[in-house]
């Protein structure tokens, strides 16, 4: 698993007022907390985190650098939280870790390949869990699950439980559906509805009055 490397300082107050001003600055506050230890509230800068983030991905061990601090920290990104509107970064939480012992984590699955159902039966793929949480060791956390759905047919279903898993424990049920191919809905346009209850009408309607022997007699 990489190790990434980014600089943090200390600050000091919790005030929403502050945390905005430091966002002005291109700096994210974030904390840093776990093992025990009372909570470190952190800035980081922006642009740091952000090449943090794309060279070396969410789940990533950090040697997190305190300013003051002889010795860096060993931890991941437990959260980041994002403003519902720009999307930009407004705060970071660090989980303080030890390499040799397991931590629990979310992982992205990523699907590869088209499925037999989809390409010559007309079905649907459907991506249901888009996550795994896992159990391992910091060093063997994979950066993504990635299933083949290339030989899934029509009514083909991939469990949790058929997920080999060598380095780590999945914590999900193992019944939960991860990926399916379904067969396509069908949709009913206005006037096929109106044409159904047009057939239905006219089989309800009453039969015409049919004159037997005793209508003819009375006639004659």
């Amino acid at each position: 698993m990489p190790e990434a490397t980014i600089a943090a300082k200390a600050r000091v107050g919790k005030k929403k007022q502050a945390s905005k001003q430091l966002r002005r600055e291109g700096l994210v506050p974030g904390v840093l907390y776990g093992r025990g230890e009372e909570p470190s509230l952190l800035t980081i800068n922006t642009k740091e985190l952000l090449v943090l983030l794309h060279s070396f991905g969410r789940n990533a061990v950090v040697d997190l650098k305190i300013e003051g601090k002889d010795d860096a920290v060993k931890a991941f990104i437990y959260e980041i939280q994002h403003d519902p509107l720009s999307g930009d970064i407004i705060h970071v939480d660090f989980k303080h870790i030890l390499l040799t012992e397991k931590i629990n984590i979310s992982v992205p699955v990523r699907l590869e390949g088209v499925p037999e159902g989809v390409k010559n039966e007309g079905g649907i793929l459907e991506h249901v869990m888009h996550t795994l949480n896992i159990s391992c060791l910091p060093t063997e956390i994979p950066s993504q699950i990635t299933l083949d759905v290339s030989e899934l047919k029509l009514g083909g279903i991939i469990h949790v439980k058929d997920i080999p898993a060598e380095n780590f424990e999945i914590l999900d049920e193992q019944e939960r559906t991860l990926v399916h191919v379904v067969a396509p809905k069908i949709i009913k346009t206005t006037e096929e509805e109106e044409g159904e209850e047009e057939i239905m009408g006219l089989g309800e309607a009453e039969e015409p009055e049919v004159i037997g022997e005793e209508g003819r007699d009375q006639e004659d």
